[in-house]
Order: structure tokens, then C-alpha cells, then sequence
């Protein structure tokens, strides 16, 4: 006999939530088995294709780029070409991210540092304010 999980004993096995399972469920990237009670059951193959997704979640991977790499391998094709150009453009979105924000770093240096005295009548705070 298959060993079965529930949504809970899945959830709790692979350290997401219920209501991510769910999610994903109604997403159609995962398809588990009805009981003849109604619970869900997830077998060895739903619960890997779970972990699948929620390692993909972990490394950036949006659900749309999650579903299109289960449909490939679906249809039988390796979808590691797919894996690796979406990593290298996440790598790229990273780096653009982390540009904008060291930008920002010292913007707010700057500020603390050489905090803005004029205060005029409509100013809130000028070290928020001011232009430089």
C-alpha cells in the first residue's frame, strides 16, 4: 500500500503551511488524491513535486516560472536550460537590486551626516526635504 499524507502531515513534513498546499492546489501545479471522505491525500510523487516548488520559491522562482518548468517536465523534456536562464536573470535582477540599494546606503549617509538646518515654514524635516 502507498503511504499517503494529509494536507496537514505533508504541510508539516516539508515545513510550509496548509493554506500554501492548498494554494498550490488551486494553482494547478499539484493534483492530489480525494479520499472517499474528501480530505486530500498526497502521495510520494505530489510531495516531491511540493518540495520542488517550495526550493524553487526559496531561490527567487516566481509561481508562473515554478509552473512552467513542471509543465516541461510534464511533457517529458529536461527543463534545466529553463531553470538556469531564469536563475541568471534573477542573478541579474539581484545585482540591479543590490546597485539600487548600496545608491540608497549612502544617500541616507549623506544625510545623516550632513543634516539640512534651513527649516522653512511648509518644511516637515528638511533632512528628508532637501534636494542634495
Amino acid at each position: 500500500m502507498k503511504k499517503r499524507l494529509t494536507v496537514g502531515g505533508v504541510a508539516k513534513r516539508l515545513g510550509i503551511s496548509s493554506s500554501a498546499v492548498r494554494f498550490y492546489e488551486r494553482q494547478g501545479l499539484i493534483a492530489p488524491e480525494r479520499l472517499a471522505n474528501g480530505y486530500r491525500a498526497y502521495n510520494r510523487e505530489t510531495t516531491s513535486v511540493l518540495r520542488f516548488i517550495a526550493r524553487a520559491k526559496a531561490l527567487g522562482f516566481s509561481l508562473e516560472e515554478v509552473r512552467e518548468i513542471l509543465e516541461q517536465r510534464r511533457r517529458g523534456t529536461e527543463p534545466c536550460d529553463c531553470v538556469t536562464k531564469v536563475m541568471e536573470r534573477n542573478i541579474a535582477a539581484i545585482d540591479r537590486r543590490i546597485a539600487d540599494l548600496s545608491g540608497l546606503r549612502q544617500q541616507l549617509r549623506a544625510r545623516t551626516k550632513n543634516p539640512v538646518s534651513a527649516r522653512g515654514a511648509e518644511t516637515i524635516c528638511p533632512i528628508i526635504e532637501s534636494d542634495e
